[in-house]
């Protein structure tokens, strides 16, 4: 008999329900974790929360939730003028590369540079239509923008550039700054451009100390300032844009190394620097030293011969680091501090 009852007690009992408040099913929704395949699940339970998920409000709620640290979900690759999607996730959240592609009316023939992704949007530079495209690869959106008549790519040739916002939404304004040289090399300028205005600033120049020919790798925002690589014959420096000021600037690299060196972001958002000198890899940090000045600062040497493999053998030469695959950048394998060199050889998309 009491089982009987039981058993009734259990029958009669009321199903469970969803919250019939849209407001408290979404801050639920929230608590999701950040992997690409959770809201498409999500999307899939019933029309309700595909309508919840699919908003663009809570789009936005769910990215300042989880935006910091946000997860990698991939990298774009500059393959051949063209910046190719890698997911690095696995199923079932392995990204299609077809995601995250480009679609221009005119984007055939590989004439796209990729100058990198910052707040969610990917630069890219056509010299052959002398235009940039500032692109969202999760939206799809894209803006495509005449770069100034005076940088006609002969006298002016542009080489490297940024693309910054303050907002976290996607249609939210930005900036883009655009370095190069000119004067037969003996000049470096940048030019800024505001989406708010739709206007470019004027050229904003430094001499060079040496004959400088490009700018490689993508910037390095430390604090209020974007830092650029610039390369000379056996030589090189740094070149500072000062985004308050809208200034340039000239920093000497901090020792005299092979060209196999790197900057990077520090762990304290500071300028950091990865010079190799012979069988050592130094660490340099820049810092803010009595009197308000600004200097390398020495962090850390590593002996490669204490770090590598037995058998490994470290190649000095004109295309050779230890062990590279790059297109971008010489990455030695086995170095000690790999994920401070590895920076400029992808550039990562994060959610």
């Amino acid at each position: 008999m009491n089982r009987l009852r039981h058993r009734r007690a259990i029958s009669l009992a009321p199903p469970v329900t969803l919250p019939d408040d849209d407001d408290l099913l979404s801050e639920i929704l929230l608590h999701l974790p950040p992997r690409p395949s959770s809201l498409p699940r999500a999307s899939l339970v019933c029309k309700r929360w595909r309508r919840l998920v699919t908003d663009p409000a809570f789009h936005r709620r769910f990215r300042a939730r989880h935006r910091n640290p946000p997860p990698l979900i991939g990298v774009f690759e500059d393959y051949l003028g063209y910046p190719f999607f890698r997911s690095v996730l696995d199923p079932p959240d392995l990204i299609p590369r077809e995601c995250f592609r480009l679609r221009l009316a005119e984007d055939e023939g590989g004439q796209w540079h990729f100058y990198g992704c910052r707040h969610g949007r990917l630069l890219l530079f056509n010299r052959a239509k002398n235009e940039i495209v500032v692109w969202v690869p999760d939206t799809g959106d894209h803006r495509q923008v005449a770069v100034p008549p005076e940088i006609d790519g002969k006298e002016k040739i542009i080489w490297n550039g940024a693309v910054l916002s303050a907002a976290t939404a996607d249609d939210g304004p930005f900036r883009v700054v655009l370095v190069g040289v000119a004067g037969n090399n003996t000049q470096m300028f940048a030019c800024v451009y505001c989406s708010e205005s739709g206007k470019w600033s004027d050229l904003i120049s430094v001499a060079a100390p040496f004959l400088v020919f490009f700018f490689r790798d993508p910037g390095i925002l430390a604090g209020n300032a974007l830092y650029w690589m610039a390369y000379g014959e056996r030589w090189l420096t740094v070149l500072q844009f000062d985004l308050d000021k809208q200034t340039l600037s000239v920093i000497e690299w901090p020792y005299d190394s092979e060209p196999y060196s790197q900057t990077w972001l520090t762990e304290g958002d500071c300028l950091g620097a990865a010079t190799l000198s012979r069988s050592s890899l130094q660490m340099w940090e820049r810092k803010v030293c009595s009197g308000g000045v600004a200097k390398w600062v020495l962090q850390k040497t590593y002996e490669l011969k204490n770090v590598l493999n037995p058998e490994f053998r470290l190649k000095i030469g004109p295309r050779k680091f230890g062990k590279v695959v790059s297109s971008r950048q010489f990455i030695p394998t086995q170095v000690l501090m790999l994920q401070v060199l590895m920076f400029s050889a992808f550039n990562c998309i994060t959610d």
